[in-house]
């Protein structure tokens, strides 16, 4: 190496030393904006219901951020809310899985409903074989309930309210099965 080029280089260190550290010494904003966007789309996918753990990882992620920033530690702060975006990223896209899971699993057990108390008015009508009078009692009472019941889980299911179809249904739809599977009562009058 020539002792030109020798001279040369201090200044070139220096200037890239410089360059790097201007690079480091204002926080990395865009991250951060990208990750609060990320954080509000898991939000408006219900990340909060079906993708809790991830959304609080990405929250939790931002705050370090801050912490970060705030200590001047730029490079953490990077780190951080790079880590929230890919968080909230993967919360949003849980979510959505989830939730439409969910509502195959509420749209199932309307169908089942269905299927379940045309099987409960048939064995009421007289096919056989005919069922016990406690089961019978059960079976009517809520095919008798079978509209009101219909239409209160279509209107959560509208409302996406799939958990409330579930809780609303799963329960009847266990008590028609178990019922409607017994063995026959009296036959004969």
């Amino acid at each position: 190496m020539s002792r030109r080029a020798v001279r040369r280089l201090p200044p070139l260190l220096l200037t890239l030393s410089v360059t790097w550290l201007a690079a480091c010494s204002a926080p990395p904003q865009k991250e951060r904006d990208q990750a609060e966007s990320a954080i509000a789309a898991a939000k408006a996918a219900d990340g909060a219901e079906y993708a809790p753990d991830d959304l609080q990882k990405a929250v939790a992620s931002l705050v370090e951020y801050d912490r970060a920033v705030a200590q001047g530690d730029y490079r953490s702060a990077l780190s951080q809310a790079i880590s929230a975006r890919d968080s909230a990223y993967h919360a949003a896209k849980v979510a959505g899985e989830r939730k439409a899971a969910a509502r195959s699993n509420a749209e199932g057990l309307i169908v089942d409903f269905q299927g379940q108390v045309m099987v409960g008015r048939s064995r009421l009508a007289g096919s056989p074989p005919p069922l016990p009078p406690a089961a019978a009692s059960r079976t009517r009472g809520i095919v008798n309930r079978y509209a009101k019941l219909l239409q209160e889980a279509r209107s959560r299911l509208e409302k996406q309210d799939f958990k409330g179809v579930v809780a609303l249904l799963d329960p009847l739809v266990q008590t028609l099965r178990k019922d409607l599977a017994q063995p026959g009562g009296r036959r004969g009058k």
